[in-house]
């Protein structure tokens, strides 16, 4: 019997822990020769705050993110003890691929997966090309997210890079006024 490619259901955010006790369920059922690699597909990530500082020249940090939410790839051999410890190990909730009433799960082609590969390349290439600016950018529509404006909206007209705040024009008893907020009080809404 050949590995293939299973594509499994997970609780979103215990990518590491599911792959740290699978590996351990393996070792110690000494079943090693049945699997040959387990895959998340991480790409990079960047919030707005560590934007900023990499605007700035700081440091910032980078944070990954399941490229594929939910899921984790098991290239293995489907036997039923494999398709037993993987199924009852801890935060996997199924094998994508199988109809229930002891009917073991389809593989992912390999076709299939090479596009997967593909597509987190080409997120990272992008992640990677991006050139970061400030998001704080003049014309830029913010809501106030707390103090006597909260929940205002408003046009950023004047941005200070230097010390991380940008003058926005709030309107207030019909007039236009501007107001200076640091930038961790300012929320950017996206306009679709």
């Amino acid at each position: 019997m050949k590995k293939e490619w299973y594509m499994i259901s997970i609780i979103t955010g215990k990518e590491k822990k599911i792959i740290e006790s699978l590996k351990n369920k393996i070792e110690t059922a000494n079943m090693q020769d049945l699997f040959e690699e387990i895959k998340v597909f991480w790409i990079p990530t960047i919030s707005s705050k560590e934007t900023i500082k990499k605007a700035q020249g700081k440091d910032y940090k980078i944070k990954e993110e399941n490229l594929y939410k939910g899921y984790i790839f098991i290239k293995m051999e489907m036997t039923d003890e494999a398709w037993f410890l993987v199924r009852n190990t801890e935060y996997i909730t199924g094998l994508i691929g199988s109809s229930g009433g002891g009917s073991k799960p389809t593989p992912i082609s390999n076709k299939e997966f090479e596009k997967m590969v593909k597509r987190q390349q080409e997120k990272i290439n992008e992640f990677n090309s991006i050139e970061y600016k400030n998001p704080y950018q003049e014309g830029v529509v913010v809501k106030i997210k707390e103090g006597t404006f909260k929940d205002e909206r408003g046009v950023i007209i004047e941005t200070n890079f230097d010390n991380l705040s940008a003058v926005v024009e709030i309107i207030t008893f019909g007039r236009k006024v501007p107001v200076e907020f640091p930038y961790n009080n300012l929320q950017i809404i996206k306009e679709d």
